[in-house]
């Protein structure tokens, strides 16, 4: 979830983007080569300049000196990266090779096999994978790019004031080597330090952002890192659907980040928390297996009770579980249903049609009986049995 205060809080942001200046040889792609028809079939719009959240990405390195900066932006999402160069672990190699050989169809100088990524290399990489978990949501949101006007248009269906799921801006994922980084950065518009990634939403230029340090020891390692990236997204292109004017229910919000992230990696889970998100160290490496014992004890949480919940520091360790294997459920069992169910929730507009999130546990009630002909009593039922018989993958 995107709270007020803490995961997101609304800000004002207006940018001026000075005119294109000449890169020096450490500015260019060794990649792509900055050449724009290479950059056009990678799917890569520039290598900036180009806006990142208060400021133009041509400020990041006098205003945020640790490190070098890169940027990349693609269809829908703006990168900058100041992450080093990092070896490539045996284990790892298979993983990084197959995301290589994608890679190469696009760009075909990229290598077979490395021993290292290089700065540019990995943003390339987690680019390309951000961009298909973008095709990934909106799949399961049932939309396209061609659903979403400009801006608001008042005839046909609510779709928000923006081509990028109801925003107006692309998103940005700041990612930053040093947690000072990510603290200078941060504070610049949140105005306090963040330990752990921050998620913000620029109402005047109607974005969305979010800010990872990546100094912790397990997000230095790309297989970490990208799910945690993806556990984000999600929240923030959930949020962004058809506008974020009001914040949707905690648990569904929080369910699909952790669904997506173990989608990517299932031993990974970020835990939201005051100060932000982090990777949980110490959460059950199998959670199907820890979601049939919690309904075994009896407990799991209801969805009634979970409703209900509006801060995500609410959801203890039963409750996230129960959110995860749910929202695994509507996944797996009624994607086109849930497609409907994240459309009415994200949709809601008062009688003179401004978008209206008031009495979310009367709209869910509403939209499972709509939906799914389902009491939250009998949508419980239905989940559990599932669950119950759930083998892990």
């Amino acid at each position: 979830m995107i709270a007020r205060l803490v995961m997101v809080v609304v800000a004002a942001g207006v940018l001026v983007v000075p005119g294109f200046a000449q890169k020096s040889k450490s500015d260019t792609c060794p990649w792509c080569k900055n050449d724009p028809e290479l950059m056009r079939a990678a799917g890569v719009v520039s290598h900036g300049p180009m806006p990142i959240g208060p400021w133009s990405s041509t400020d990041l390195p006098s205003k945020l000196p640790a490190g070098q900066w890169i940027t990349l932006e693609t269809t829908h999402i703006r990168f900058a990266s100041s992450l080093p160069q990092i070896d490539v672990d045996l284990a790892e190699q298979a993983r990084v090779r197959a995301e290589l050989d994608r890679l190469r169809l696009v760009l075909p100088s990229v290598p077979v096999k490395v021993r290292t990524l290089d700065p540019w290399l990995r943003l390339h990489l987690i680019a390309m994978k951000s961009e298909e978990f973008y095709t990934r949501f909106q799949s399961l949101l049932g939309v396209t790019d061609a659903d979403f006007p400009e801006v608001r248009k008042f005839e046909g269906p609510f779709m928000g004031d923006g081509k990028y799921l109801g925003e107006r801006e692309k998103f940005e994922v700041v990612l930053h080597a040093a947690r000072a980084s990510h603290n200078l950065f941060t504070k610049e518009f949140t105005g306090t330090q963040v330990t752990g990634a921050l998620r913000w939403h620029f109402q005047a230029t109607h974005k969305m952002l979010v800010s990872i340090p990546c100094d912790d020891s397990d997000l230095k390692k790309d297989r970490w890192l990208f799910p945690h990236i993806v556990h984000n997204l999600t929240h923030l292109f959930f949020c962004a659907y058809k506008h974020f004017s009001y914040d949707p229910p905690t648990w569904l919000d929080e369910g699909l980040a952790l669904a997506m992230e173990k989608e990517i990696e299932p031993r990974s889970a970020t835990n939201e928390g005051e100060e932000g998100t982090y990777r949980d160290r110490v959460a059950p490496p199998d959670w199907t297996a820890q979601v049939r014992k919690m309904i075994a004890g009896g407990d799991h949480k209801k969805i009634s009770e979970l409703m209900y919940i509006r801060e995500v520091g609410a959801l203890d360790a039963d409750a996230l579980y129960t959110c995860w294997s749910v929202a695994r459920y509507l996944i797996e069992e009624h994607p086109e249903k849930l497609a409907r169910l994240l459309g009415g929730i994200k949709g809601q507009l008062d009688d003179k049609g401004y978008p209206n999130g008031s009495d979310m546990p009367g709209i869910q009630r509403k939209l499972f009986k709509e939906i799914f002909d389902w009491t939250p009593q009998g949508f419980d039922e239905q989940w559990v049995e599932w669950a119950k018989v759930q083998t892990s993958k």
